[in-house]
């Protein structure tokens, strides 16, 4: 793909609609001196930066992919799930998201009248949306962006967001299937391909579309049921692609976590035990064996502190295997930030097959297909060796739903770890241990590979594992509106388990 100016937009200079005290900058340019295709290339890099970086980062704890490196201390409150609205966790990605993401798209739905370039920036809308209700499940929607006009936006309820983003969404859809149009406005996940937008959009509505029937809405499930059948998916992977390695333009996770010479993440004992458990390759992309004895080693949730008394500290010193932050073929600066895998959507297929067609020969073509792709994106060999593996194989599984959930937990991995977390919350797979740690330092012989444990350490009240992200400071300092604050333990309004 061909490498594209990061223009990032000063647009976005009406902050005060979304509770953030920041000044109008004197050097913006006036608004009517900004064209859309200026403008939608920030829009598309602000949500990237968010769910590549930020979110990455804490939800690839929550999802038991990572665990903080014994020696450094950067993120042990996350570890331990003993964060609060003070520590600000998600203060940046909101501001990413309303400050720059949502404003810029308010700014390009406002120049063009292209129904392509509308679809293009109502689906980054709603995927900016549906990342802030999936963290907090309230989050300003009707109220908000609205500038001094209201400058302390409500905080609408998660449910309402998604039908508004839904109906958006697909208003935004019928509108360029009616009258396609080209695209015009630079474009650096697709390359203004027009159709690949269409598809990206009916994925965002079928990953929705599941979250609403599992949270009670029965009717959503003839619309999973006609996409399905429609097949109008986008192709390939949703990402963006354009980094160096030059300074300011590497890719997020690696330049945030990285490239400032830190070391915080090595790997979690429940995905490290499930990728050994299946002879899975593709634990060779997203970790490093350990420098003692050139082993996998995962490290248990929240058992770095306490780990040091079990057996006189053996588990320490076996070492724990880093999070391998240049990635398997050394693509790690230049790596795409994904913003919805093609495995993603396959395995989506596969369970609506399953589910709801009761079409098993659809459902493993859809399962394979994810596992496949997944091993394409991440560059690892020895996909047709690994499909034919007993645990893994289609036919050979008792429950062939929850094998597709804990593939997809895998193929999130390192892709997409905001999205591993939301599906975790949704489908209550991988399973969640009622086994200590340390019982399971004592005996490994009494674990399930692959099932979630409770960190040792757990800063949730009612114990269990994160649900939701808390509210923004900067909201709560800023906007009397902002609701009363939740505990990690609230479940966001999807997830009714």
């Amino acid at each position: 793909m061909k490498k594209y100016l990061l223009t990032l937009s000063a647009v976005a200079i009406a902050l005060t609609s979304c509770d953030l005290d920041i000044n109008d900058n004197p050097n913006t340019p006036d608004n009517d001196a900004i064209t859309a295709d200026l403008v939608f290339p920030s829009v598309q890099n602000a949500i990237m930066a968010t769910s590549c970086d930020i979110m990455f980062n804490y939800a690839g704890f929550f999802a038991q992919y990572f665990e903080q490196m014994p020696e450094a201390n950067q993120f042990n409150k996350i570890a331990n799930y003993s964060i609060t609205e003070s520590d600000q966790t998600i203060d940046r990605a909101y501001l990413q998201l309303y400050a720059r993401a949502l404003e810029d798209v308010d700014v390009v739905l406002g120049k063009v009248t292209n129904k392509a370039d509308i679809l293009a920036a109502t689906a980054m809308r709603a995927f900016a949306f549906q990342l802030m209700v999936d963290n907090t499940s309230d989050a300003p929607y009707t109220d908000a962006l609205k500038g001094s006009a209201v400058p302390q936006p409500k905080w609408d309820d998660g449910k309402t967001i998604y039908l508004g983003i839904i109906d958006e969404l697909t208003t935004a859809l019928k509108a360029y299937q009616d009258a396609p149009d080209a695209m015009t406005m630079t474009d650096m996940m697709f390359d203004k391909n027009a159709a690949q937008w269409e598809g990206y959009a009916n994925a965002l509505l079928l990953r929705m579309y599941f979250r609403m029937y599992d949270a009670g809405m029965a009717e959503y499930k003839d619309k999973i049921v006609d996409l399905v059948k429609e097949n109008k998916f986008f192709k390939g992977d949703a990402m963006i692609s354009i980094f160096s390695d030059q300074d300011g333009n590497r890719s997020p996770f690696y330049a945030s976590y990285y490239a400032l010479g830190t070391s915080n993440h090595c790997a979690s004992y429940p995905i490290i035990s499930y990728l050994l458990s299946t002879d899975d390759p593709r634990i060779a992309y997203c970790f490093n064996v350990n420098t003692k004895d050139g082993e996998y080693v995962g490290q248990i949730p929240g058992g770095k502190a306490l780990s040091k008394t079990w057996n006189g500290g053996e588990w320490l010193n076996k070492n724990v295997s880093v999070v391998n932050y240049a990635l398997f073929n050394g693509s790690g600066i230049t790596r795409p930030g994904y913003l919805f895998t093609q495995a993603n959507l396959q395995f989506l297929i596969a369970e609506a097959n399953l589910r709801f067609n009761n079409n098993d020969a659809a459902a493993k073509a859809a399962y394979e297909a994810a596992i496949e792709a997944d091993f394409n994106a991440k560059g690892i060999a020895g996909y047709d060796a690994f499909i034919a593996g007993p645990k893994v194989a289609w036919t050979a599984s008792a429950d062939k739903l929850k094998l597709i959930y804990m593939q997809k937990w895998v193929a999130l991995c390192y892709m997409d770890n905001m999205e591993a977390w939301s599906e975790i919350r949704r489908t209550d797979v991988p399973v969640l241990s009622r086994l200590k740690g340390s019982a399971i330092f004592a005996d490994p012989t009494i674990y399930s590979a692959g099932d979630l444990i409770e960190p040792e350490e757990n800063g949730i009240e009612a114990g269990g594992l994160m649900k939701r992200m808390f509210y923004p400071k900067k909201a709560r300092d800023l906007n009397k509106n902002t609701p009363t604050a939740k505990k990690g333990s609230d479940p966001v309004w999807w997830d009714i388990h």
